[in-house]
């Protein structure tokens, strides 16, 4: 894979790391805050990826792992202060394994998830 870097605007590296906590089984409320500390993260130009592919482990969902993020991402914040970055270059790669984690958030497409309502289900009407 290649590692070119992605320039993204610190809107959206906090919509990517919000959906990517989601995916890691944050709450709706964490994940939000997780994005919150990675704009901030991008900002101050630190490592905010790092910060959320760590989320991944085997026991996401519980909720003492969920605060322990969250107590991790606020260090890091405090750590990282201001900022004047207004954009972040990241690897393609580490692009690619936030959008795996965010994937997980979305339903499968197959016929059968069309036909209980996801998507236009079988019309389209657009």
């Amino acid at each position: 894979m290649s590692a070119v870097p992605v320039d993204l605007s610190l809107n959206e590296v906090e919509t990517l790391a919000a959906k990517a906590a989601r995916g890691a089984g944050l709450s709706w409320g964490g994940a939000e805050e997780i994005g919150r500390a990675a704009r901030r993260l991008a900002r101050a130009g630190a490592d905010w990826p790092a910060l959320v592919l760590a989320l991944d482990g085997p026991a996401y969902g519980d909720p003492a792992v969920e605060a322990s993020a969250l107590d991790r991402a606020e260090a890091a914040v405090a750590a990282a202060g201001e900022g004047a970055f207004t954009r972040a270059a990241v690897p393609a790669d580490v692009i690619a394994a936030l959008d795996a984690l965010a994937a997980r958030t979305y339903v499968p497409a197959s016929a059968r998830s069309r036909v209980l309502g996801a998507g236009a289900g079988l019309t389209d009407n657009d």
